[in-house]
């Protein structure tokens, strides 16, 4: 495989920050109804409970290979961390927005921007703060040799429900996320008459700057809309989705498919027993305790090279400590990062 710097990016905020929860309430003012949701302004969009450390830890446990990890976030440093590390910098928004974009508070705006970090390597790696690592892993698991990122996907989706939907948006309703994921698609299939019938992995996402470059050059209208917008809204397009549905558009990558830990145990045995690799774990942590506590456990005996922990529960002192024990005992180990 042909050698190439990777980084990797975070975004990251901590809604417990008094000075940003008021920031956050005053910028809302000028919103409507549809921001002043828990799905668009709610405490679980923003809430922090430390997983950032442990994502780190597993960085530093598994791929030894990034070369620099840079933290963006909105005039904030998490307490723990240790800014002093040669290759961990925190980049604050005033360094790749205009200010007249400031402040925000909408992760489809704020991902459009990561490629402006200065020297940032031209193939990395996003990550959200709940995003994992569970076991060694190489350059070639996230691009191909060409120096392609790796394009993660679930199961493949019905083309033709696909289009209905495309057609006929009304017939469903739509979360902030899932408008976000319906743009980026509806303008692929307008400009290049193609359906693309795969969803992205809730997982780490391989990005090249240059593919965002030209899809932004593209799309500089659509893309424009969003960074305007400081909470998420309903005309946002996803830039992760947009390269990746512009890629697969185009023939220039593939589709690579994330084996998900499944329910039932018995297949997971059975996968393993075929060598088929189990790469990807994700856990709801909203749903009932006892699923959250079997999909734990599957993740820690079967070891996905990426997993998510999403949408920690606020105000559950009994899932905090099962999930903060399972990181605890997963990665212990403090990394070069913390103080």
């Amino acid at each position: 495989m042909k050698d190439f710097p990777v980084d990797i990016v975070y975004t990251w905020v901590d809604g417990n920050d008094k000075s940003w929860i008021s920031k956050k309430k005053s910028t809302l003012k000028k919103y409507g109804i549809y921001h002043n949701t828990d799905d668009v302004s709610g405490t679980k969009r923003f809430a922090n409970k430390n997983e950032l450390k442990y994502s780190l830890r597993s960085v530093e446990k598994y791929c030894s290979w990034v070369r620099n990890i840079y933290i963006v976030t909105d005039n904030q440093v998490p307490k723990w961390l240790n800014t002093k590390t040669k290759n961990l910098q925190v980049i604050d928004h005033k360094e790749i927005f205009d200010n007249d974009t400031l402040p925000t508070f909408n992760s489809n705006a704020i991902e459009i921007k990561i490629k402006s970090i200065k020297g940032i390597s031209n193939n990395f790696i996003s990550l959200n703060d709940d995003f994992f690592f569970g076991q060694k892993t190489s350059k070639s698991d996230f691009f191909y040799d060409n120096g392609l990122p790796k394009i993660f996907v679930g199961k493949s989706k019905s083309k033709l429900k696909l289009k209905l939907r495309l057609l006929f948006p009304k017939l469903k309703k739509m979360k902030a996320h899932a408008s976000a994921v319906y743009n980026s698609r509806k303008i692929i299939f307008n400009k290049y008459n193609k359906i693309i019938n795969y969803n992205l992995s809730h997982s780490v996402k391989p990005l090249n700057k240059n593919i965002m470059d030209d899809t932004e050059n593209i799309f500089f209208k659509e893309l424009k809309t969003t960074l305007n917008n400081q909470f998420r809204d309903k005309s946002d397009v996803w830039i992760i989705a947009l390269c990746a549905y512009y890629q697969l558009a185009l023939n220039i990558s593939k589709p690579y498919y994330l084996r998900k830990i499944n329910k039932i145990d018995f297949l997971n045995k059975i996968y393993t027993f075929l060598k088929i690799k189990l790469n990807y774990g994700y856990v709801d942590l909203s749903w009932p305790i006892e699923r959250v506590e079997k999909y734990l456990h599957y993740i820690e005996k079967y070891k996905p090279f990426t997993f998510c922990l999403n949408d920690w529960p606020h105000g559950n002192g009994y899932a905090d400590k099962i999930i903060t024990d399972f990181l605890d005992n997963l990665f212990p180990k403090k990394s070069k990062y913390e103080k």
